[in-house]
């Protein structure tokens, strides 16, 4: 071999040696740097007439599994996802409370429910009458309190959602200008783009969290992000993402995807034209982070706060709700029932029950009092019942026009009168015998102190000024938001014998009154939905706070452990990635002592090609 081919393999050789040191060496300096893969270096002989003339470092690569990186990504979203959906559960269980704590929300009604049992006892002792109003401003300032707590986190939600929004854009800019450089460097066949990819990555890590993401290789290291419903985030360009919170979020701020009827913010994506497109639902936000607040603003918190609207509603259904029955009467062939509607006020019910005689089949209509036309027309679900149809009745053309629109409602097998005053009557088709009507009644709320002795206003709608709570429809759902705004009735303080004497002639030890306040919290049972799409339930106000209670402590657990089981599967799916592509220290440094071997054997080449060319200089 000639001296000069000599030297020229010993001067690339070691060369290429130094790049591999400084690869080792920096595998080693990062060995524990988040995000920092493994680099290894390949190299080349060039061959000239059978001769190796030279060797050539070629690129400068990193090792890791693309597949296990992938699932890396999917797991990141998921975990976020979880943990956000355990954070906010958390807090809603410790403001609702453990079921039997002693400030929990069953507690506060079992409370109430005791000092009411003394009143029962003795009616005439004051201090027990005195008692049993705390108790009841301490349990609704309890809702008022979990009310608002709840829609604080709502609010915190939607301003998070803003955050989150804003960093996905900045995250996307950081991935494009970084793409960009790695792809200049893969064309231009000079330096390595490892380090800018592990930097890439790591944005797309973070960018995993707040979305679900689906990255492709594409040539000259680049790649292209899209959601996992293939929403494109990043291909040689980055989306805009655009969300604005809105200030103030209550029980009546609701999302729609109606932009005329949403109340909250939506995430859009931005054109080149600033043109805005509704992502909210299309985007496949699910599954991380932007996805989990989007789910506990507009569904999780919400569920929340109706259960504690409900619960609401039925403390003042229970206390304040008393009971009409309709009259049977027979007109010629037709059998029927008169009713008396004097005590309705909007938002009452009245039912009405037949059976189809060539079916067989039972028909329950609840009609409701609405005081407005614009009201109407109501769904089903504005009674917690799922076995009846709910149709609005306007009241405010008189009892004839509600005579008319009932008659309207049930069709030509009826006839519906106003034979009098505010009497509604409802006979069935006589002879023809196609309809058998099974009863007809309503449930009244009272409006006076002394009105009746087993119904009282005894908790108000002091969003209202204060005013009676009837569970009106018109306008804004009256028990929507109500837990946040249910209050004893002032006047119940200003003279607390009311809670005995039901009419001014009762005497103040009678117990009639405290026996059905007591019947109406731990024996009278309503009908409830707790649970979105769950099927209603008949309970006592008692039985329900506490089905409340252990729903949303189940709720609470049930997050926990999902959030522990993703913290397992992401523990396994980095521990796979992460065998990879993290640097093995004890490995790198047997490599180093390699490569330290090899630079001083090419530079004994050179030393001794050197000794060699000054030897023939001499001759």
């Amino acid at each position: 071999m000639a001296l000069t081919s000599a030297l020229s393999i010993a001067t690339s050789g070691l060369r290429a040696t130094n790049r591999d040191l400084e690869v080792v060496s920096s595998n080693i300096t990062n060995a524990n740097t988040p995000g920092y893969t493994k680099k290894v270096s390949s190299r080349e002989d060039m061959v000239l007439n059978g001769q190796v003339t030279s060797v050539v470092q070629t690129d400068v690569q990193r090792t890791l599994d693309l597949v296990a990186q992938k699932q890396f990504w999917t797991e990141t979203g998921a975990t976020s996802y979880s943990k956000t959906i355990n954070d906010y559960l958390t807090q809603v269980d410790a403001m609702f409370g453990q079921p039997g704590d002693a400030n929990a929300l069953d507690a506060l009604v079992n409370e109430f429910a005791t000092s009411l049992q003394a009143l029962e006892t003795s009616p005439d002792d004051a201090t027990t009458r005195l008692q049993v109003l705390n108790d009841a401003s301490v349990l609704t300032r309890a809702m008022n309190d979990a009310s608002e707590t709840i829609q604080a986190l709502r609010q915190d939600a939607e301003f998070a959602l803003e955050d989150a929004v804003q960093s996905a854009n900045d995250i996307l800019q950081n991935i494009q200008k970084l793409d960009q450089q790695i792809q200049e460097i893969s064309l231009s066949s000079g330096g390595s783009a490892a380090g800018l990819m592990d930097q890439r990555d790591a944005f797309v890590t973070q960018l995993a969290e707040l979305v679900p993401v689906r990255v492709t290789q594409r040539d000259n290291n680049s790649i292209q992000i899209s959601t996992t419903s293939g929403l494109t985030l990043y291909d040689v360009e980055a989306v805009q993402l655009d969300f604005t919170a809105y200030g103030t979020v209550g029980p009546y701020t609701e999302w729609d995807s109606q932009a005329t009827d949403n109340q909250l913010g939506s995430v859009y994506l931005k054109s080149n034209t600033g043109e805005l497109t509704d992502i909210t639902l299309s985007g496949g936000l699910g599954g991380s982070r932007i996805g989990a607040l989007l789910e506990l603003r507009d569904d999780v918190l919400v569920e929340a706060q109706e259960q504690l609207d409900s619960l609401a509603d039925g403390l003042a259904d229970a206390f304040g709700k008393f009971d009409v029955e309709g009259n049977a009467l027979t007109v010629g062939a037709q059998d029927g029932f008169d009713l008396d509607l004097s005590d309705l006020q909007s938002g009452d019910e009245f039912t009405f029950t037949y059976q189809d005689e060539g079916t067989g089949e039972t028909n329950t209509v609840t009609f409701v009092r609405v005081d407005s036309a614009t009201s109407l027309p109501l769904g089903d679900d504005v009674t917690a019942r799922n076995d009846d149809t709910v149709v609005g009745i306007d009241f405010s053309g008189g009892m004839a026009s509600v005579a008319a629109q009932v008659q309207t409602a049930l069709g030509g097998a009826f006839t519906v009168s106003n034979p009098a005053g505010n009497d509604l009557r409802i006979l069935d088709d006589g002879a023809a015998n196609t309809v058998a009507i099974q009863s007809f009644d309503a449930r009244a709320t009272a409006t006076g102190l002394q009105q009746t002795a087993g119904a009282l206003p005894f908790f108000v709608d002091a969003g209202a000024g204060p005013d009676i709570y009837s569970g009106s429809v018109d306008g804004q759902v009256q028990q929507t938001g109500f837990s946040g705004r249910i209050t004893v009735n002032q006047a119940l303080f200003d003279d607390p014998t009311l809670l005995v004497r039901h009419s001014a002639s009762t005497g103040i030890a009678d117990q009639t009154r405290p026996s059905e306040l007591l019947s109406a919290l731990t024996d009278t049972k309503l009908t409830f939905s707790y649970q979105a799409g769950g099927a209603p339930v008949s309970m006592t106000v008692d039985e329900f706070s506490r089905q409340v209670i252990s729903f949303q402590s189940q709720q609470a657990e049930t997050a926990q452990i999902r959030y522990d089981g993703q913290q397992i599967v992401m523990n396994n799916v980095l521990s796979r990635f992460e065998e990879s592509a993290s640097v093995d220290v004890d490995e790198e440094l047997a490599r180093l002592l390699e490569l330290q071997t090899a630079y001083s054997a090419n530079a004994r080449v050179m030393t001794a090609v050197k000794e060699m060319m000054d030897a023939l200089m001499r001759m």
